[in-house]
Parts: structure tokens; C-alpha cells; sequence
């Protein structure tokens, strides 16, 4: 009974235990740059939808890791890396996702999660009002069904 609150748990404590990671937020996707008190890098939690399966549910969650690009007010000298940290906050933001997916993969936990498919990372440029850089996927994660049905 309490499979989505244990889904999410476990994604907040897994997430919270990056040290890259200062804030993570959670609700549709156009609330992930409203707070001024957001420190960067962020990861922020959109759950899509659910199926109760037999035997487990599974809840499939987009996960949205971002960055504020920091553009210099100098000449460009390198014309690969411009003047702002774009390859910088893909880099921080792509391990921070590679670090969770890798963990959901090869580590066993105590809610008996399981990552059910195989994440795509797509690249997030220049979003929302702070112009923040990132990856965004999304996870299908299983877990047990609580539910006891008595007639």
C-alpha cells in the first residue's frame, strides 16, 4: 500500500547521497526553475504514470539533472569551448544521472527496487528562465506489490 512513497524514498535518499547534488525538487516539469533559493546542480522528480502489475508496480519517473550556464563576459579564445561552462554542466549533470542509473543497476537496496528498462539521456540546453543545461531520462521502476486482496 505504501509502494509510491517507497519509490520515492528511496529515489530522494539515493539522490541526496551524491555530492554533486545541492537541491532536489519534485512536481511537473514547469516547476523546476520557480524557487530563487535553488542551488545548482539540481535534479528534479516528475512522476508520468503507474501500472499495478501482477505481482509488483511499476511507476515510471523523469528525472531531470540541470545546471545554470555561466557565460563570461571576456573574448572567446577557444571557439570549442566558447566563453560559458555548457560542457561543464553536461559533464556534472550526465554523471550525476550515470552515477543513480548505474547504483539502481548493480546494488541491491532495501525497498527492492528494480530499474525495468534500459534509460536514454537526453540533452537539455539552455531551458527554462535561468538557462540551465542537463540530461533528462526516465526510469521505470518495480516494486512489490503490497496489496493483500481478501474476499
Amino acid at each position: 500500500m505504501n509502494e509510491f512513497y517507497k519509490i520515492i524514498e528511496f529515489l530522494k535518499s539515493t539522490i541526496e547521497s551524491n555530492p554533486l547534488v545541492h537541491t532536489i525538487t519534485h512536481g511537473t516539469p514547469d516547476l523546476i526553475d520557480i524557487d530563487k533559493k535553488n542551488i545548482y546542480p539540481l535534479v528534479h522528480l516528475n512522476v508520468t504514470q503507474s501500472q499495478v502489475l501482477s505481482g509488483y508496480v511499476s511507476f515510471d519517473i523523469e528525472i531531470t539533472s540541470l545546471d545554470i550556464r555561466n557565460v563570461l563576459k571576456s573574448n572567446v579564445r577557444d571557439k570549442f569551448l566558447g566563453n560559458d561552462n555548457e560542457l561543464d554542466n553536461l559533464n556534472t549533470c550526465h554523471a550525476i544521472l550515470n552515477h543513480l542509473i548505474t547504483k539502481l543497476k548493480l546494488q541491491y537496496n532495501d525497498y527492492d527496487v528494480e530499474l525495468l528498462n534500459e534509460p536514454n539521456l537526453i540533452p537539455m540546453l539552455l531551458q527554462f528562465s535561468n538557462q540551465l543545461d542537463g540530461w533528462q531520462t526516465t526510469l521505470t521502476l518495480g516494486i512489490k506489490n503490497e496489496v493483500i486482496v481478501c474476499d
